[in-house]
């Protein structure tokens, strides 16, 4: 799609404003010849915009891909995203990295709803365990911004942003219950959809599963295995045609353990009485809102509230006479933003922002029976211009304030361009700045585990970065593909260092880690049934520190990781859907061992749809039982599901 004539892009940008109290992100609205498509994102700019258009490097995963590959959690959804690597954490598989553009787990935001929800947040920890704690069933359609993104956002989004949007109602009322079961969890779900009644209109979901157990690494390990529940409420309130209220509510719970029997088989008893790892977590989620919309503007405002209990006992501890860890963790934001028509060639939006950010136990005291606790807030403003200087070049300027507790004052500022060469074919060019404040536990940790004492810096500086990318996009007679050039530079890089035997803390590596790479995708329509596309992602990443003025491979990033894609569908409510996909990785250097690891995997998926909102469906990873214990690859994968809707 090329950029409109000034009344039609008037046209377009009234008619999304108009739906920005409830975001569209389906349904075709034509104005003038003008089609808003499904491919629609409103995390890049915080408006909605198409794909085509944004500068960004954007990629939507909507509810039918995550269906075609028959995802039962939100990281299998992202197995085939572009460039984002997520592997189990550690020899123990407590947790999984998430790696986006070869930046570190802890540089990469991820959102539910545009709102940042608890999590743990030391260098090691940080989106450990924030996929496992979405309910895949709730998931409309994930979102995925590459490159520094504080200009809208703030701290984290060095490498980008993952945006999970949850499904809203669609005004009528209806029912979905869905089982799965496979190798690594179960689930049974429901999705209710209250309908409209009046001004109300709201959606229930709740799932109840169980994560298996299986045995990693080297087999001296179980996973993480046990119960979990989640249950989600969404709901709004039209005051009137241009006015509502927003409102929602959300639990998680898990109690799980881990069988470390093995490892520990030589330890007595009387010293070690139990050889199970313990994680207990509940997490509390609250937001309210008000949307409204005015003749050339839509204006929002949101207050929101995210609360994690975590309790976790490792076998050792008992062996140490340490006791169970105990943390809380909570986030409190206030956010408030308008878009304005200012022009018709300027859409500006501008909004405020304010975040509390709180620990109390374990982690902060001298040992687990001291509880302490820790707050840091965080102010902020920021405005943008989506600029469009003629039919062909669309300029996206925005800048934003951020001022931290700690550290004071940071200034992040980002410029994004669109050209069209014709209708079919686009370059785009984006450069910004990212930040990433120093968490509460890596300020102010003070923490003995296997008798070291971890302590934070209360004068560490913020991660910074510098990122560029360039990309061009085409699409032509059933053909479609893109090509970009990222890179990344990252200064001040938090981690921990060892003072003495007993004593490491917290410190800003003297250094600059650096990515980049190219990122390129070619596919083919060949009818309405049949689509191949391939992917290849190339990322070199290095550390360099001038203290020891050298540079090694970072864990956990690949030299390359491709794709082939062979898909079909019959789009018949009562069809039949299958992808098939093979999946290279090339060089992927693990620490603890530091060895490069390359290896591939064949994985398919069955869907039989049995009308709509209902279907049966299959899938097999890793079809021909591929193994590497040193970096956790388990073999083959199995899952088997039906939903129906009523």
């Amino acid at each position: 799609m090329r950029l409109s004539t000034k009344k039609q892009q008037t046209l377009l940008t009234l008619s999304v404003l108009l739906g920005l109290s409830s975001p569209v992100y389906a349904q075709d609205i034509q104005n003038n010849d003008v089609v808003v498509t499904p491919d629609v994102v409103v995390t890049a700019t915080r408006t909605e915009m198409e794909t085509k258009v944004i500068p960004n490097t954007v990629e939507v995963i909507t509810q039918e891909d995550i269906q075609k590959l028959g995802a039962t959690d939100v990281a299998s959804a992202l197995r085939l995203a572009d460039n984002i690597n997520i592997t189990t954490n550690g020899s123990t598989g407590f947790g999984k990295r998430i790696s986006m553009r070869g930046m570190d787990t802890n540089q990469v935001l991820i959102l539910v709803d545009g709102r940042r929800t608890a999590n743990e947040d030391t260098s090691t920890s940080s989106n450990m365990f924030a996929l496992d704690r979405i309910n895949i069933s709730n998931v409309e359609r994930i979102e995925i911004i590459r490159g520094a993104a504080s200009s809208q956002y703030g701290s984290d989004a060095l490498a980008g942003v993952i945006n999970i949007i949850t499904k809203k109602s669609d005004g009528e009322m209806s029912t979905t219950v869905g089982v799965s079961t496979g190798t690594t969890d179960m689930h049974n779900y429901y999705h209710i959809d209250l309908g409209k009644s009046g001004n109300f209109s709201g959606v229930l979901d709740i799932d109840f599963g169980k994560q298996r157990k299986y045995m990693i690494g080297s087999g001296d390990y179980s996973s993480l295995n046990g119960p979990t529940q989640n249950y989600n409420f969404k709901g709004s309130w039209d005051i009137d045609d241009n006015k509502s209220i927003t409102f929602g509510a959300s639990y998680y719970k898990a109690n799980l353990t881990a069988d470390w029997s093995k490892a520990f088989a030589s330890i007595p008893s009387q010293y070690m009485p139990s050889k199970n790892a313990i994680l207990n977590t509940e997490r509390y989620d609250y937001n309210l809102g008000y949307d409204g919309r005015g003749e050339k503007s839509n204006y929002s405002a949101e207050v929101y509230y995210s609360k994690l209990n975590k309790e976790r006992y490792l076998p050792y501890q008992a062996f140490l006479k340490e006791g169970i860890e105990s943390n809380e963790y909570s986030i409190l934001g206030i956010d408030a933003k308008n878009s304005v028509q200012a022009t018709d060639e300027h859409l500006l939006t501008y909004g405020v922002s304010y975040e509390k950010n709180s620990i109390e136990g374990a982690n902060l005291g001298k040992d687990l029976s001291e509880i302490s606790d820790r707050t840091t807030t965080t102010y902020a403003g920021y405005v943008q211009d989506e600029w469009e200087i003629n039919d062909d070049l669309l300029l996206i300027p925005a800048i934003r304030y951020d001022h931290h507790s700690d550290f004071g004052s940071k200034v992040t500022p980002r410029i994004g361009a669109t050209y069209f060469l014709n209708d079919n074919s686009r370059f785009k060019l984006n450069w910004g700045k990212g930040f990433r404040a120093p968490s509460v536990s890596e300020l102010y940790m003070d923490y003995t585990h296997m008798g070291v004492t971890t302590v934070g810096n209360p004068n560490l500086k913020p991660e910074e970065s510098n990122n560029w990318d360039i990309s061009y996009e085409a699409e032509a007679n059933g053909n479609f593909g893109k090509i970009t050039y990222f890179n990344n530079k990252i200064d001040n890089m938090i981690t921990t260092r060892t003072i003495s035997n007993i004593y490491s803390e917290y410190y800003n590596i003297d250094g600059t880690t650096k990515t980049h790479g190219i990122e390129l995708t070619l596919g083919r329509n060949f009818d309405d049934n049949w689509s191949v596309k391939a992917t290849s992602n190339w990322t070199s990443a290095t550390n360099d520190q001038s203290s020891s003025n050298s540079a090694h491979g970072v864990d956990g990033i690949a030299d390359n990781i491709s794709t082939l894609q062979l898909i079909y569908d019959d789009n018949n409510d009562k069809g039949f859907s299958a992808t098939l996909w093979n999946e290279w990785v090339n060089n992927y250097y693990y620490a603890s061992t530091e060895k490069d690891y390359s290896y591939n995997t064949m994985n398919i998926v069955f869907n039989k749809k049995l009308g709509k909102g209902s279907r049966v469906y299959a899938g097999l990873d890793n079809i021909f039982d591929k193994k590497i214990t040193d970096i956790n690859l388990y073999g083959r994968i199995w899952r088997l599901g039906a939903e129906w809707t009523f």
